[in-house]
This record gives C-alpha cells, sequence and structure tokens, in this order.
C-alpha cells in the first residue's frame, strides 16, 4: 500500500501556492459578471446525470432555469482570481433566494471572512453574494476550503501536477 506524502506543495505550473500566512481575512476577492448559458445549463445535467423538464423547457418562472447545484463553481472562480490554493473542500453553505435563469447575467462577489486551524490543518472561509442585473440577490454562498490535506508542519517542497486555475466555465 503507498504511504501518504508529508510534502506540502510550493508551487504548481502558476507558481507559488498561497500560504496560511498570506490570506488575509477580510479581503475583498472583488467581482466578475457571469451570464449562464442554455449550454452552461446543459452541461451541468450532463456532468451530474441530472434533469428536470423546467432546465430545459418551460417553467413556472417563465422559461428555463439553471439546477441549483450550477453556482457551486462561481465561487472558487472567486478565490482562485486572487489565491492560489489548492486542497479538499470541507464544508457547503448555499441559500437559493431566486431560480436563475438562462440566460441571466449574475455579478458573483465576495471577500474571505475566515482562516483557522484544526487538527493541525490550515482552512480559509469566503463567502459569495451572486447579484442579478435588477440588483437582486440571487444566491449566498460559503465555503471553507482544507488548504492542503498534508499537515501544517510538513515541509512546503514538491512541485504539484495540477495546472493551476481552471477555465471559468461550467
Amino acid at each position: 500500500m503507498a504511504q501518504p506524502s508529508r510534502v506540502r506543495m510550493s508551487g504548481d505550473a502558476t507558481g507559488n501556492r498561497t500560504t496560511y500566512d498570506e490570506i488575509e481575512v477580510g479581503k475583498d476577492l472583488g467581482s466578475f459578471e457571469w451570464t449562464v448559458t442554455k449550454d452552461d445549463i446543459e452541461r451541468t445535467c450532463d456532468l451530474d446525470e441530472h434533469w428536470h423538464e423546467w432546465f430545459v423547457g418551460d417553467s413556472p418562472w417563465g422559461g428555463p432555469i439553471a439546477p441549483p447545484q450550477i453556482q457551486s463553481r462561481p465561487p472558487r472562480w472567486l478565490l482562485g482570481r486572487t489565491y492560489n490554493i489548492r486542497g479538499v473542500s470541507y464544508k457547503l453553505d448555499f441559500e437559493y433566494l431566486k431560480p436563475i435563469m438562462s440566460g441571466e447575467t449574475l455579478t458573483i462577489s465576495g471577500l474571505i471572512s475566515e482562516k483557522y486551524i484544526k487538527r493541525n490543518r490550515e482552512y480559509v472561509r469566503w463567502d459569495t453574494l451572486a447579484h442579478n442585473t435588477s440588483g437582486e440577490l440571487v444566491f449566498i454562498a460559503s465555503r471553507v476550503q482544507c488548504m492542503d490535506i498534508v499537515e501544517r508542519d510538513a515541509p512546503r517542497e514538491g512541485m504539484g501536477i495540477d495546472g493551476g486555475p481552471k477555465p471559468e466555465r461550467i
């Protein structure tokens, strides 16, 4: 049986990985616009094997809506614009306030709300808001990422094979 690594990655193809000390609680992660397309909705349904007639046709809201899980990726894109963090998603909290309509443009914004150490591992929490073009709040997301599954006192000397931030698309 393979032994788990005792080395933390210090970098990858995009440069140095962000360290725990470099994370700034309260830091504004900025914002970006995301237009949810019919293709995004279909790709999400295919990936999750989760289809409903409302996702491809008429719904009680006047047209196709996106499956709720479509909003799981934009918060990660937002974090990746500021920090080069890998690791494992530890907690995900979402509140859906309105359906996301096909063709709707959302402004995604957020900030770092907390960082902490638990069981000798480093964690970062960031909170994300999504507003539609009318200024209405569509969803709220709070995510916690364990920055590395290797304990924090392990040396940072390895190079990761991860290619860095992914394209901001579904």
